[in-house]
């Protein structure tokens, strides 16, 4: 593996645990719908990861979570697939402050840390894949 290739997943890596790191943080600070964003985000750049180790490429600029998996060719359940597609719906990169509200007040202590825990454990299973 290239020296480009090795600094490219070490990037995916760090960043991933900062965005787990943050969002204990923001669990913390009861900011419930940045728990979900920061776990999607950390999911995602594990499995970029995981894409840049198969492919030798830097991966697809998407944040599908169930088409990285499809790149990798990772075998999950039927319950994880359901959660990442969950977990894919709170990336958020342009979405109005309306929509944010809404989805915020949707959003409690006890779903935010059901979806940290669940992230917590796929990010764990996918750690163990990388070599």
């Amino acid at each position: 593996m290239t020296a480009d290739l090795q600094k490219d997943i070490k990037y995916w890596l760090d960043i991933a645990d900062y965005d787990i790191k943050t969002a204990v943080a923001m669990l913390k600070t009861g900011r419930y719908l940045y728990v979900l964003v920061t776990c999607q985000q950390a999911v995602e750049k594990i499995l970029k990861a995981l894409v840049t180790i198969k492919t030798k490429e830097f991966p697809p600029r998407t944040h599908n979570l169930l088409k990285l998996v499809g790149i990798v060719g990772l075998n999950l359940t039927e319950e994880d697939k359901l959660f990442l597609e969950k977990l894919g719906y709170y990336y958020l990169e342009t979405r109005y402050p309306e929509t944010v509200a809404k989805i915020s007040k949707e959003i409690n202590h006890k779903i935010a840390k059901e979806y940290f825990e669940k992230s917590n454990k796929i990010i764990k299973c996918l750690k163990q894949k990388i070599k």
